[in-house]
């Protein structure tokens, strides 16, 4: 038993034993032990009471001096106030240091409440966003930025990618916004500057796009004159001496013609709006044609190719984009597909949404080279792929298809297993056929 409860127990029993030998000298003993246990009772009543005052507003320097376990008491109050104070020292320095830390951040970061109403925000924030201290607390974010694409990027919680828009209030400047959950229904949302970058960018394509187009006119002039030089009747002996390099010129001057028609198409999809048209696509209709010009695309033979429709659903997007990006897909299957192997192509449900598949029985492709795959002029092979007559510029023009059409691209893949390249479509690009018109489900 701890020494101050010892001292508690004793006095109590001296007090006790004290009214005991009064009360038998006089003949009262159970008046003098009620008066007894009264005194003990007033006592412990009367400390109770300084110890509430005392608790009330607990300070060092007032402390009652009390032996046994009153003081005891006393002294865990003020240990535990000396922790509770070191604590909160810590955590005032603690969050000194994250201000201070985030206030370093070249980039903007805004503290948001689950209502997306601003809770804090740093020194960045009020350069690049126009937040004003003391002031836009508590506003919501969307009154202060007034863009419909960050209201639509807010609601849909898909925050897995950067939304690049406007600063408010100056147009000239980019953004590039990102939200990060924290904490409990807490939001981070991050800005950083990229205007210098965007503007980079803006001039790369530019330069891509003027110069593929000034390529067109000598190409043309190029291939009109090698194709006059090969069927020139005047001059046989000649044309025939130099056949074989005027084909070479000519398969040359066509292959370079096919990269600069894939460069301007890529600069007008770079150019071109996030989201494209709401023409309705029959998928169907659409990969029967890619199926048909994939086949004649090899004269000298070619795997077989196979359609599976199992869906009537639509698509809501750009038909000539649609018609690139999935005649790209085939024929690619149809060029590093050997004669003896198969190629399927499908139209499907999958989930809420559809997918259009390309399925191979070819070469494979190793796990290093997928992630790379949609890049511009990567190659896998580049002997190979040259011999084939691609452009490398195929899968680029695929991704940025999807991504207008807020699609995917999943590649499945391995060495000597065969391709599978999958294109998945949400179910808000995905709708049901007019009535009254026909259904195309089909394979072959």
């Amino acid at each position: 038993m701890p020494s101050s409860w010892s001292h508690e127990v004793w006095r109590l029993v001296t007090i006790l034993a004290i009214c005991l030998v009064l009360g038998l000298l006089q003949d009262r003993v159970l008046v003098y032990l009620l008066l007894g246990t009264s005194a003990g009772l007033g006592w412990y009543l009367y400390n109770l009471y300084r110890l509430h005052k005392w608790l009330a507003h607990p300070r060092s320097r007032d402390v009652p001096l009390e032996p046994g376990v009153w003081g005891d008491l006393y002294y865990l109050v003020l240990r535990m106030q000396a922790h509770n104070q070191a604590r909160k020292r810590k955590l005032r320095d603690l969050l000194a240091q994250f201000r201070a830390s985030a206030e370093a951040l070249p980039d903007a970061a805004v503290a948001l409440s689950n209502e997306w109403e601003i809770r804090w925000f740093n020194e960045a924030a009020v350069n690049l966003l126009n937040l004003r201290p003391g002031q836009d607390i508590g506003s919501p974010i969307l009154n202060l930025f007034r863009s419909p694409d960050l209201s639509t990027y807010l609601e849909a919680g898909q925050f897995g990618r950067d939304l690049e828009i406007n600063a408010p209030g100056n147009l000239e400047l980019k953004l590039s916004v990102r939200v990060i959950p924290y904490g409990e229904h807490q939001w981070l949302l991050l800005a950083q500057d990229i205007t210098e970058r965007y503007r980079l960018e803006r001039v790369r394509k530019d330069f891509v796009a003027n110069v593929s187009h000034e390529l067109r006119t000598p190409l043309t002039v190029l291939s009109g004159f090698i194709e006059n030089l090969r069927h020139d009747d005047t001059a046989p002996e000649c044309v025939q001496r130099w056949e074989r390099p005027l084909a070479l010129m000519d398969q040359q001057a066509e292959r370079m013609r096919h990269i600069v028609e894939d460069l301007l198409l890529l600069a007008q999809l770079e150019g071109a709006e996030s989201r494209p048209s709401q023409t309705r696509v029959d998928v169907a209709a659409l990969a029967q044609t890619v199926v048909t010009d994939a086949g004649n695309c090899r004269p000298e033979g070619h795997a077989a190719l196979h359609l599976e429709i199992g869906t009537d659903r639509q698509l809501l997007g750009e038909p000539g984009q649609l018609h690139s990006a999935f005649s790209n897909l085939v024929v690619n299957a149809v060029n590093y597909t050997p004669e003896t192997g198969d190629i399927t192509v499908k139209w499907y449900e999958c989930g809420e949404g559809a997918c259009f598949e390309v399925e191979d029985t070819g070469e494979g492709i190793a796990a290093e080279h997928l992630s790379r795959l949609t890049e511009r002029f990567y190659r896998v092979d580049t002997g190979r792929s040259r011999k084939r007559g691609g452009t490398g510029l195929g899968l680029a023009i695929v991704k940025h298809v999807l991504q207008h059409h807020d699609a995917e691209l999943e590649i499945v893949s391995q060495p000597g297993s065969g391709s599978r390249f999958i294109c998945r479509f949400p179910g808000h690009r995905c709708i049901q056929p007019k009535q009254g018109q026909a259904a195309n489900p089909q394979s072959g």
